[in-house]
């Protein structure tokens, strides 16, 4: 280095730009007012990105899966990390569908594939403590159009994966998936609870999906509620392989870690409860959850009526349930001073004005029902049927997938 500095030649350049270096550039000249400047350059349009189209289930799953892992390694790149699936949802209802258990099956097999050094695990609270990858996700039946008055005609893919460290968004996807190609008849478990779980909880959850960039910060009631969530899935898997003593136990310990309003639990409860044939304290979580729905001015109760008729769905388990849903309602309404509309509904199937006279037929027999308990209803109690007009799930199968869109609910009212 030294006898290539000495060189002539190379003396030269390093003088010049020694000089080139020090050199004062001329003072800027002040802008007159009068002086235009040059116009900013236009941004560059960016064309808009392609309508997603809708994919059978387990393509769309995949597409989805793939997305987002592409985006996570990006922001977290592969090291080891613990990552817990958080049961994915339907977001019209809360509910757990054999097809939102499908979609977080094949994403556990997905990412065990593609990123070995996260170990996959179920929601529980031991998995909690390692402040693990979150990954949530939701899957709704959608108007690809968004017409209101129509039926679904796809269902919508939801991702979310979230640090619990930063508590943020890392990444998010969204895809869709063909109607025909999604199971989403509830899993048991929601299929018998007596109420569905779209409490402040579940809509928290919901909203750190469907309603999140990344980056964003997570819903805090989201965070705080994951030791009772943890809880509520260890009860759920044990319910799922029928020891109902130890989701009874589960479900029972999760309530002094959930909110008093979380109806995941409370229709845990209600529901071992009565199977395991502790009915009395089967009434009794049943009364608390009317107390709650009387206090938040809606009790949405799965009476479920058969299509296209003013009977309920009979069996005689249901039926048994049902008596006692209604005996609890009579009770807790004339105990206090509410007043109480119960409202009708229908499926889309059929002609829309026979719905709404049905939809009232319905809400009648209920209405007649809570009489018969308390004489003294009757000036408190108000019947109102509203057709297809209140649709929640709108897949027009009128089968168990849609029981919700055929309901009877009650809504408490101002007395007049």
């Amino acid at each position: 280095m030294q006898h290539l500095a000495s060189s002539p030649l190379a003396r030269l350049s390093l003088l010049v730009v020694l000089v080139a270096g020090c050199a004062t550039p001329p003072p800027e000249q002040p802008r007159s007012a009068e002086q235009p400047q040059a116009p900013a350059p236009a941004p560059v349009a960016r064309p808009a990105p392609p309508p997603l189209v809708a994919a059978p289930f387990t393509d769309a799953v995949a597409r989805a899966g793939d997305r987002l892992l592409q985006d996570a390694a990006a922001a977290l790149g592969s090291g080891a990390r613990e990552l817990v699936v958080d049961p994915f949802v339907d977001a019209n209802t809360g509910q757990q569908t054999n097809a939102t258990v499908q979609m977080g099956a094949q994403l556990a097999g997905l990412i065990t594939r593609r990123v070995p050094t996260w170990n996959v695990q179920a929601l529980t609270r031991a998995a909690l403590a390692a402040k693990p990858l979150l990954l949530i996700g939701t899957l709704t039946p959608i108007n690809s159009k968004a017409a209101r008055d129509e039926n679904a005609d796809a269902f919508r893919v939801c991702l979310a994966l979230i640090d619990v460290r930063t508590s943020k968004i890392v990444a998010r996807r969204v895809d869709r998936a063909t109607l025909a190609s999604v199971d989403a008849e509830p899993i048991a478990l929601f299929r018998e609870a007596p109420t569905w779980a779209l409490d402040a909880t579940a809509e928290a959850y919901i909203k750190s999906c469907d309603g999140s960039n990344p980056g964003d910060p997570v819903a805090p009631l989201y965070l705080k509620r994951l030791p009772a969530a943890a809880l509520v899935n260890e009860a759920t898997l044990a319910f799922t392989d029928n020891k109902m003593a130890d989701a009874y136990r589960l479900y029972r310990e999760a309530r002094s870690l959930a909110a008093p309003d979380d109806l995941r639990v409370l229709n845990g409860i209600y529901t071992t409860s009565w199977k395991s044939g502790r009915r009395k304290e089967a009434g009794e979580t049943f009364g608390k959850i009317i107390d709650i729905g009387l206090a938040n001015r809606r009790l949405p109760i799965k009476l479920f009526f058969n299509p296209g008729t003013t009977t309920l769905m009979q069996s005689a388990d249901l039926q048994a349930q049902y008596a006692l849903w209604l005996q609890e309602v009579a009770s807790h309404v004339a105990a206090s001073d509410a007043c109480v509309k119960v409202i009708g509904h229908t499926s889309r199937t059929g002609d829309p004005q026979a719905n709404e006279v049905l939809s009232q037929k319905r809400a009648s027999v209920i209405k007649q029902s809570l009489e018969r308990q308390n004489r003294k209803l009757a000036t408190r109690v108000s019947a109102e049927g509203v057709g297809a007009r209140e649709i929640i799930v709108g897949l027009g199968t009128d089968d168990a997938r849609d029981a919700l869109d055929r309901r009877v609910e009650f809504r408490r009212v101002d007395c007049r």
